[in-house]
C-alpha cells in the first residue's frame, strides 16, 4: 500500500512526496523541515505526517499560520485518502494507491462525515459574486473562521476588503443573525490606527463584512521576511507599537478585547508605513453570539507563539491585558525574526508560553535601546498582573523612549 502527499496548489504546486510505513515526513519551508517548500506563508518546521500502525496522522508543529483541514484549524487529525490540507497558500493532498475513488467518498459518509459542499458553497468559489454593493474581485487570505476577498465597493467606486465567514461558523440562523447585528454596532467606530468597518449582512449561508482595503503588508509577511534578510531596525519596531497600543487603547475604551493579536492582524499600508489594527470588528461580534463556540474547551484559537499564557487555559476570560501581551510578542518577532517561542510540538510550544522565559531581544539585535527593550520584556510577563495594566500606561511609555530618542510615531 503505497501512501503519498501530492502538492495541489502553491509556488511548489505538482511536487509529490512518498510516504513509507513508520516514517514521519516533517513539512515546512525551513532546512530543518524534509520539504524545504518554498512557501513564505508557511512556517520553516510548519506540520508532520506520520504513518503509525496503519494510520496516518497530521500534526500541527506550533506553525505561525495554523494547519487547515476543510475549514478547520487543527492540533492533530487523522488523514483518509483524497483528504486536502493546506498550510500558508499551498494545498497538500493525502492518497494512498494515487487515486480518490467512490469508495472514498461512501466510506467518509459511513463515518459520520458530512457529504461535500456543493462547489456553489465554497469560500473560493464565491469570487465575483456581489455582496449588497460589494463585488468579490480576488482573493487576499484565508483564516481561523473564512475568507478575505479583495473587493470593489461598486457604489463608491471604491476597493475594499471583504470578509466571508464560512458557513459552519455559526449553528444557526439565529446566531447568525445576532452576529451581523453585533458588526454594525461597529460602525461608529472610526480610528486611524483601526481597520474601519464600511458594511455587514448575511447573504444565503454567509455571514460577510465589508472593511477599509489597506493596501500594504501584514507583520506576519514582514516577519517572514526579516527572518531571511535581517531584523528589522528598532525604531520602525517601536512606530508600530506606538501605533497598535493606540488601537488597543480605542479599543479599551470601548470595552472591546481582540483576544487575536497577533502579526497576521496588525497591517501596514504601503503609502506612509501606517499600522492599523485588523478583525477588531470580528471580536467585538463574536462576544455574546459565538464566542463559546469559538472557544469551546481544548480548543485553541489564534497563534499560540503570540498567545498569552492566560489565553492557553481558557481564552473567553482574557481580557485587555491578554491583547497587549500578544502585541509584546508580535514586537518581539518583529526585533528578532522570530517569536518568542519555538516549540517542536504543541505541547512543548504552550508548556515554553506557560513557564519559560523569553531571550532578551538584545541577544539577537544589539542596537535595540535597553529602554524600549523593557517594553517589550514587561508585555511579555506571564502574570496578567506584572504586565501594563492599561494600553495608555504602554503608551506612557514609549512616549519617554521616543522623547529621549528623537523619534516620531506620525
Amino acid at each position: 500500500m503505497q501512501r503519498q502527499l501530492i502538492v495541489l496548489s502553491g509556488p511548489d504546486s505538482g511536487r509529490t512526496f512518498r510516504l513509507d510505513d513508520g516514517q514521519t515526513l516533517t513539512i515546512g519551508r525551513g532546512q530543518a523541515s524534509n520539504t524545504q517548500i518554498n512557501d513564505p506563508r508557511m512556517s520553516r518546521v510548519h506540520c508532520r505526517v506520520a504513518v503509525d500502525g496503519g494510520k496516518t496522522i497530521l500534526t500541527d508543529a506550533g506553525s505561525t499560520g495554523g494547519t487547515h483541514v476543510g475549514q478547520t484549524q487543527i492540533t492533530e487529525h487523522e488523514l483518509r485518502s483524497g483528504e486536502v490540507f493546506r498550510l500558508g497558500e499551498t494545498e497538500i493532498r493525502f492518497v494512498i494507491d494515487g487515486i480518490q475513488d467512490e469508495a472514498t467518498i461512501a466510506g467518509d459518509q459511513a463515518f459520520g462525515r458530512p457529504k461535500p459542499q456543493p462547489k456553489s458553497k465554497r469560500l473560493q468559489d464565491l469570487v465575483g459574486e456581489s455582496f449588497a454593493d460589494y463585488r468579490l474581485d480576488s482573493i487576499i487570505t484565508m483564516g481561523n473562521s473564512g475568507m478575505v476577498f479583495k473587493g470593489t465597493d461598486t457604489k463608491r467606486e471604491r476597493p475594499v476588503a471583504v470578509k466571508v465567514l464560512a458557513p459552519d461558523f455559526a449553528n444557526s440562523e439565529e446566531q447568525k443573525e445576532r452576529f451581523v447585528r453585533a458588526m454594525k454596532t461597529m460602525l461608529p467606530i472610526k480610528h486611524p490606527n483601526i481597520v474601519r468597518l464600511y458594511n455587514a449582512g448575511k447573504k444565503g449561508p454567509f455571514c460577510w463584512a465589508a472593511m477599509e482595503y489597506v493596501d500594504g503588508e501584514s507583520m506576519l509577511h514582514v516577519i517572514d521576511r526579516i527572518g531571511i534578510e535581517g531584523m528589522l531596525d528598532w525604531r520602525a519596531v517601536w512606530r508600530v507599537a506606538v501605533h497598535i497600543a493606540r488601537a488597543l487603547n480605542e479599543a479599551h475604551e470601548n470595552h472591546i478585547v481582540h483576544r487575536n493579536v497577533t502579526p497576521a492582524n496588525i497591517l501596514q499600508r504601503s503609502s506612509d508605513k501606517v499600522c492599523l489594527l485588523g478583525d477588531l470588528v470580528l471580536a467585538k461580534a463574536m462576544e455574546g453570539t459565538m464566542a463559546k463556540q469559538v472557544t469551546q474547551p481544548g480548543q485553541l484559537i489564534g497563534d499560540v507563539p503570540y498567545m498569552s499564557p492566560e489565553r492557553t487555559r481558557d481564552s473567553a476570560s482574557a481580557d485587555h491585558r491578554s491583547d497587549l501581551y500578544g502585541l509584546g510578542a508580535t514586537l518581539y518577532a518583529l526585533l528578532t525574526g522570530r517569536p518568542p517561542f519555538e516549540g517542536e510540538s504543541l505541547p512543548v510550544l504552550i508548556q515554553q508560553v506557560r513557564d519559560k522565559e523569553p531571550r532578551p531581544p538584545k541577544e539577537f539585535q544589539l542596537s535595540i535601546e535597553d529602554r524600549f527593550q523593557d517594553i517589550v520584556m514587561q508585555l511579555l510577563t506571564k502574570r496578567p498582573d506584572d504586565r501594563y495594566q492599561t494600553p495608555r500606561e504602554l503608551l506612557k511609555d514609549l512616549d519617554r523612549v521616543g522623547m529621549f530618542n528623537a523619534l516620531h510615531a506620525d
